[in-house]
C-alpha cells in the first residue's frame, strides 16, 4: 500500500513518489488526487497536469473510466478556457463508454458540445450520472419533484413536479436545471411528511430554520423569510410571530449563529464554537493557508481583536509569520492576506513587520497576481489597508495598474478611486486610453455601461465608443478577458445599448458602423446581423443599406470569417497532413516508448506525451478554424469603403506611396502586397474611404497618411485567391 507523501516534499522526491504510486497495483487513486489538489497552491499548473496526465493514460489502460473522469475533472482546473482541451475531454469520455450505450447517451448530453465552461459540463455530467428513479430535486421553474423515469435512449426524464406532474424534460436540459436535494431537505420533509412539519412550524420554529439553513446553506433573515413564505411552509400573515419565537431560541442555541445585521446569513455549525486550548493545538500544528484562515474566522465570530488576550495574539503572530514565510513569497495572495490579518490581531511587528512585508504589494506585477486571485469584498479590504499604510503609493498603483486588470478587479479598482476622490486621475487616465485606442476590454465595459461617465470625463459619446467596442471585440482572448469580452458582446447588441449609441452618432457614422458589422462576421462574438436590424429598425433611413447585394438575404457570400481558396487549401492540407501522418506518427512513437519501461525515467515517454498535447491541440483548433472561416475568391464583394477585397493606395507625408490589397483572415504575400483583414493594417484602414487621414503603423511608432485611393481588387490578385498555391 502507497503511503501519502509528506507535506513538504520537494518537486524531485513528489514526482519519484507519485510515479511509483501510479505503477501501483492498484493504484491508489484517492491518494493521488488528493495530493494533487494539495499541491496546486504554489505549484507548477503544468507539472501537475503532465502527472495527472500520466495517472489518466494508466487508468485508461485499465479500462476504469470512472477514475479517468475523476482525473479529468481534476485536469480542467489547469486548463480553463482550452476549447482544444474540452475536446478532448469528450472525445475520450466518449471512446471509454464505446461498448455502454446509456454512457454515451449522457456524455452527449453534458453540453461538451455547448459554449459553456468545461467545469459546467462536469457538474451535468455528475447530474445525468447519478439521475435515477425516486430522487428528490428542485428546478428553479417547477420547484420540488420527485424523478418518475430517466430514459437515456430517447435522451428523457420525466418528474413529478408538485407544481406540474409528469413533466418530460430533454437529459441535456435536466442537467441544466435540476439540483438534488436530500431527504433530509425541508421540501422533501414536506413532501413525505407535510403534517408533520406544519406541527413543527407551529411548536419547534427554531427547528424549522435550522432545518433551512441546513437545506440552503448560510442566508439573511429576508432570504430565509423569503424561501418559508414562499414555498408556503409559513403564510406571509403568520411571518412575524413565528421569527420572533424562531430567533428568541435561535440566540441561546450554540449551534447557531444569529447575526446582528439583517444583510448577514444566519448559519448552523457542525460543532458548538469554542476558543480553548484544543483551538491553540489545532491552530499550532495548522500548516495550510486555508487551514489557518478557517481557524481565525471561527476565532473572530466568538471575539474581537480586542478581547483576545496577549498569549493569544502571539499564537497569532506565529501562524501568519510562518505562511508569510511558506507561501508570501511565492503567492501574492497569501501575503496580501496574511498582511490584513495581521494588522486586523494587532500582531506585533517583531513577529510580523508590516512595513517592510507590504513593500512587494506595490509592485504592479506583485499587485496584480495578488487582486486577480482575491473575492471582491477581500479586495475592497486590501485596498483599505494598503491606503492606511500610504495612500499616495496606492493611488499611484492603481492608475498604473489599471489598464491591465480583468474585470471583477477593475469594477471594484475603480469604485474605490472614486470614493477615494480621484475623479479627475481617472479622467486623464481614461482620456489617454480612449484617445489612443488603447483601452481593453474591461475598460470599455465599465464606460459602455457608463455613458455619464463619457460626457463628464470628456471622453466622446457611446457612438464613438461603439467603434473602438467593436475593433476591440475582433482580438483572440482567453481565461478572464475572454469572459470579459463575451459580457462586452452581450451588452453592446443588447436593443437598449445600441440605440442609445447610434442615437449619439451622424447619419455617415451609422453607415460607417453599419459597414464594420457586415466586415465582422464572423470574427466577433455577436450577432452582427441582429445588430444591423436593430439600427435599422432605430434609424429607418437606413433601410437603403440593406438593398445591398451584400446583405441581404440573396447574398451569395459565405457568412463568418473570409478567406482566399488559396489559403483555405492550404489549411485543409495542414490537417490532413496532421491527422494522416503527424498524429498517427506520435501514437507509434508514445507505443515504443512505453515499450523501455520505468515511466519515471522514460525521457522519451514523457516528450511524446508532450508532442501529443500538442498536436491534438492543434488538430482541434484548424478544425473550429475551417468551420468558422470560409473560402471565396473575393469577386463581386463591395470594394466603396476600405477593408476585406479592395485594393488601396496610400501617401505618407514625404510624398511616399504604398499599393496593398486587403484580402482575407489567413492571406499575406509581401512580395505581391497582400495583406490580412485582420491584421493591424487592414483593421486601421477598414471602414475608411479615400481622401480620409487614418494613423496607421509603421516600423517606427504610427504614422499619418491620407487614403487617395479604395478601389476593386485587380484580375491577377483574384485569380491569385483562386489557385491552389
Amino acid at each position: 500500500m502507497t503511503k501519502p507523501i509528506a507535506a513538504g516534499a520537494d518537486a524531485d522526491q513528489f514526482e519519484e513518489w507519485f510515479l511509483a504510486s501510479v505503477s501501483a497495483d492498484p493504484m491508489p487513486v484517492d491518494t493521488l488526487l488528493q495530493a494533487l489538489a494539495d499541491r496546486r497552491s504554489g505549484g507548477d499548473p503544468a507539472q501537475l497536469d503532465s502527472w495527472a496526465e500520466l495517472m489518466e493514460e494508466s487508468l485508461t489502460e485499465q479500462g476504469r473510466g470512472d477514475d479517468v473522469l475523476r482525473v479529468l475533472r481534476l485536469r480542467s482546473g489547469f486548463h480553463t478556457g482550452n476549447a482544444a482541451f474540452k475536446a478532448y475531454c469528450e472525445k475520450k469520455l466518449s471512446s471509454l463508454a464505446r461498448n455502454d450505450t446509456v454512457r454515451k447517451a449522457l456524455i452527449a448530453s453534458a453540453g461538451f458540445d455547448k459554449t459553456i465552461s468545461l467545469t459546467e459540463c462536469f457538474r451535468r455530467l455528475d447530474t445525468l450520472i447519478r439521475m435515477a428513479t425516486g430522487l428528490y430535486c428542485t428546478d428553479k421553474t417547477w420547484g420540488f419533484g420527485v424523478i418518475r423515469n430517466v430514459d437515456p435512449f430517447y435522451g428523457r426524464v420525466i418528474v413529478d413536479f408538485a407544481r406540474k406532474p409528469g413533466h418530460d424534460m430533454s437529459l441535456s436540459y435536466a442537467s441544466e436545471t435540476l439540483q438534488f436535494v436530500g431527504e433530509d431537505h425541508l421540501l422533501a420533509r414536506r413532501h413525505r411528511d407535510a403534517a408533520g412539519l406544519a406541527a413543527l412550524v407551529k411548536d419547534q420554529p427554531a427547528e424549522i430554520v435550522k432545518i433551512t439553513l441546513r437545506s440552503y446553506g448560510p442566508v439573511t433573515s429576508p432570504r430565509l423569510q423569503e424561501i418559508l413564505t414562499g414555498e408556503g411552509v409559513v403564510t406571509a400573515a403568520a411571518w412575524k410571530g413565528f421569527w420572533d419565537a424562531a430567533r428568541k431560541a435561535l440566540k441561546s442555541d450554540p449551534l447557531v449563529v444569529v447575526p446582528p445585521k439583517r444583510n448577514e446569513p444566519l448559519q448552523v455549525l457542525e460543532r458548538e464554537r469554542s476558543i480553548d486550548e484544543s483551538w491553540f493545538l489545532a491552530l499550532g500544528g495548522e500548516r495550510t493557508v486555508d487551514g489557518v484562515f478557517a481557524l481565525l474566522d471561527s476565532l473572530e465570530a466568538v471575539m474581537t481583536p480586542a478581547e483576545l488576550p496577549a498569549p493569544g495574539r502571539q499564537a497569532v503572530g506565529e501562524r501568519l509569520a510562518f505562511l508569510l514565510r511558506g507561501f508570501g513569497d511565492r503567492d501574492a495572495a497569501v501575503r496580501a492576506r496574511v498582511l490584513m490579518a495581521v494588522r486586523l490581531w494587532q500582531v506585533e511587528a517583531a513577529q510580523v513587520d508590516v512595513a517592510r512585508e507590504v513593500v512587494p504589494l506595490w509592485t504592479p506585477e506583485v499587485f496584480l497576481a495578488a487582486s486577480e486571485s482575491l473575492t471582491s469584498k477581500r479586495l475592497e479590504g486590501l485596498l483599505h489597508f494598503l491606503v492606511a499604510e500610504d495612500r499616495a503609493k496606492t493611488v499611484d498603483l492603481l492608475i498604473i495598474t489599471l489598464p491591465s486588470m480583468i474585470l471583477n478587479v477593475l469594477n471594484v479598482a475603480v469604485e474605490f478611486l472614486l470614493a477615494q476622490g480621484e475623479d479627475a486621475r481617472m479622467a486623464t487616465l481614461l482620456r489617454e486610453l480612449v484617445g489612443m485606442r488603447k483601452a481593453g476590454v474591461e475598460v470599455l465595459f465599465w464606460l459602455a455601461k457608463r455613458p455619464e461617465r463619457l460626457q463628464t470625463w470628456q471622453l466622446g459619446t457611446p457612438g464613438d465608443l461603439a467603434f473602438q467596442i467593436l475593433q476591440a471585440l475582433e482580438k483572440n482572448y482567453m481565461g478572464d478577458r475572454l469572459r470579459a469580452a463575451n459580457q462586452l458582446g452581450e451588452l453592446v447588441e443588447g436593443r437598449e445599448w445600441l440605440e442609445a449609441a447610434s442615437g449619439t452618432m451622424t447619419e455617415v457614422q451609422r453607415t460607417s458602423f453599419i459597414r464594420m458589422l457586415r466586415a465582422a462576421v464572423g470574427r466577433v462574438p455577436v450577432d452582427t446581423q441582429a445588430m444591423i436590424g436593430r439600427l435599422v429598425l432605430a434609424h429607418p433611413e437606413l433601410a437603403r443599406l440593406m438593398e445591398d447585394r451584400t446583405i441581404d438575404e440573396s447574398d451569395n457570400r459565405p457568412k463568418g470569417g473570409l478567406t482566399s481558396w488559396r489559403s483555405y487549401r492550404q489549411r485543409q492540407q495542414q490537417l490532413q497532413k496532421l491527422v494522416n501522418e503527424d498524429i498517427p506518427k506520435n501514437s507509434r512513437d508514445i507505443a515504443v516508448a512505453r515499450s523501455y519501461g520505468d515511466l519515471r525515467e522514460n525521457f522519451e515517454y514523457k516528450t511524446a506525451k508532450e508532442q501529443q498535447n500538442i498536436l491534438l491541440r492543434r488538430e482541434a483548433e484548424m478544425e473550429a478554424d475551417l468551420v468558422q472561416i470560409k473560402g471565396t475568391d473575393f469577386a463581386g464583394l463591395p470594394n466603396d469603403l476600405a477593408g476585406l477585397a479592395t485594393k488601396v493606395v496610400l501617401q505618407h507625408a514625404d510624398g511616399r506611396r504604398q499599393q496593398y490589397y486587403i484580402l482575407g483572415e489567413w492571406d499575406q504575400d509581401s512580395e505581391r502586397g497582400i495583406i490580412s483583414c485582420s491584421s493591424k493594417m487592414g483593421k486601421v484602414l477598414a471602414g475608411h474611404k479615400a481622401g480620409d487621414t487614418v494613423v496607421v503603423p509603421a516600423d517606427q511608432g504610427d504614422d499619418t497618411i491620407t487614403l487617395i485611393e479604395v478601389g476593386a481588387l485587380p484580375p491577377e490578385i483574384i485569380a491569385w485567391a483562386r489557385e491552389a498555391g
